[in-house]
């Protein structure tokens, strides 16, 4: 009530910012998708740099709770979707329901800018709301791309890829936006390349950011020699070289353990149930050695595992940015990823990039494990880069470039992106 009543009364003397994010993840901190911790991460960021932060997302029941965080405010606005959506199958529900979301999430939007203007509207995966938000409220809109779906689809099931169309249709209003935010330069030269009308200084790459304060080293002596994975599963992350990998380094070294994050997460196709049964044979196999977690784990014992590892390994087939990668590298651990998407920008010399094989990675992970002084230069390397990805300074940045969007409404289309590019590059 307290807090309430302080920010109350700041708002009356000093108008806040008030912002609104529009994306379908955001279940809690304790959530391994990317976006979801994105949307987290900044919107917290936002509401320590005092502003007022509305994030519109799915959750089991409509609900709104609210959290004063520094000088500023978050709203986190849920719509329950699933009750809504018709018994069919697992892929097309995920699709309808992020098209579903993307409509009924709007009366939420618009009841919340009656009570007081948005400044401006930032969508993340979906872009429909953000558009109906940018002509009918006359708000600015920005979005951010975490991947490019017509290239990461490339990766997944076939039965995702029947809906080449849908996804194709839900991104053609690419243009739209006022400025448009690419997590890495990789996602920014495909979003360019895939969508040639879109005019280059209207994208802007602002990478992920990382928690610093619970992804972090803690020095304590490494018990075995681990090899560590985190990721969905799914063929764009790789996972039937993971597992590959994993039984070539098992019959390299009797004294290597792999561990692997990779929940499963109810229907699997019938190609992914065939590597989940070959990966429950390793398992059975190497009973004491192949460690596999079926089920998230929050982001503390995620720092625990990270620092249990010596190596950790990415072999995406497509990774627009790496944020479990730049995890490891916050907590000092020798990287191994493949050329692929934004890794090999992320993690330069702070590890081993490595073209797309199975054998390569096996033979690279035997070497960091003979070689305890590149390990060590790895580490040390790893850490410096990722104090560079604080999510203080993402958010920063982000906030930066909504003041700029906003404020120069007098400003041509050209010269505010101009201006705009301008200050992001000194920052």
């Amino acid at each position: 009530m307290f807090e309430k009543l302080v920010y109350s009364a700041k708002s009356i003397l000093n108008k806040p910012f008030k912002i609104g994010i529009i994306s379908p993840q955001y279940p809690s901190k304790a959530s391994n998708q990317g976006v979801a911790i994105h949307t987290y991460y900044l919107s917290e960021g936002l509401a320590k740099l005092g502003c007022d932060v509305h994030v519109f997302t799915m959750g089991d029941k409509d609900s709104v709770k609210t959290e004063f965080i520094g000088n500023g405010r978050r709203k986190v606005h849920r719509i329950n979707v699933n009750s809504k959506l018709p018994d069919v199958d697992p892929t097309l529900k995920r699709r309808l329901g992020t098209f579903m979301f993307d409509n009924l999430i709007l009366k939420k939007i618009f009841e919340e800018n009656v009570r007081d203007k948005f400044d401006i509207i930032h969508s993340q995966i979906t872009m429909n709301s953000g558009l109906i938000a940018k002509y009918f409220m006359d708000a600015k809109w920005i979005h951010t791309f975490h991947s490019l779906e017509r290239l990461r689809v490339k990766y997944t099931s076939k039965e995702n890829k029947r809906y080449m169309g849908i996804i194709n249709w839900m991104q053609s209003n690419v243009t739209y936006p006022d400025a448009i935010i690419s997590v890495s330069e990789s996602l920014r030269r495909d979003i360019l390349r895939a969508y040639p009308s879109l005019k280059g200084n209207r994208v802007f790459n602002i990478p992920n950011g990382v928690d610093l304060g619970t992804f972090k080293p803690n020095n304590e002596p490494l018990k075995d020699k681990r090899v560590l994975f985190i990721a969905r599963f799914s063929m764009e992350k790789g996972i039937d070289i993971v597992e590959k990998i994993s039984r070539g380094v098992l019959n390299a070294d009797p004294g290597i353990k792999v561990e692997l994050v990779v929940p499963i997460d109810g229907y699997l196709s019938e190609s992914m149930e065939r590597i989940k049964e070959r990966m429950s044979a390793t398992e059975k196999e190497y009973p004491e050695r192949f460690i596999w977690h079926k089920e998230s784990v929050n982001r503390e014992k995620l720092n625990e595992i990270y620092n249990q590892c010596t190596i950790y390994i990415q072999p995406s087939r497509y990774e627009s940015f790496g944020m479990t990668v730049l995890e490891a590298m916050a907590c000092g651990r020798a990287i191994i990823v493949s050329n692929r998407g934004g890794m090999p920008e992320l993690v330069k010399d702070g590890g081993s990039i490595l073209p797309l094989n199975s054998k390569l990675f096996v033979a690279e992970i035997i070497k960091l494990f003979e070689d305890y002084r590149l390990r060590e230069r790895y580490s040390r390397r790893a850490i410096k880069i990722a104090e560079k990805f604080s999510w203080e300074e993402v958010s920063k940045r982000t906030l930066e470039l909504y003041k700029i969007i906003t404020k120069n409404k007098e400003l041509d289309e050209t010269e505010k992106i101009e201006e705009a590019m301008k200050s992001l590059d000194r920052a």
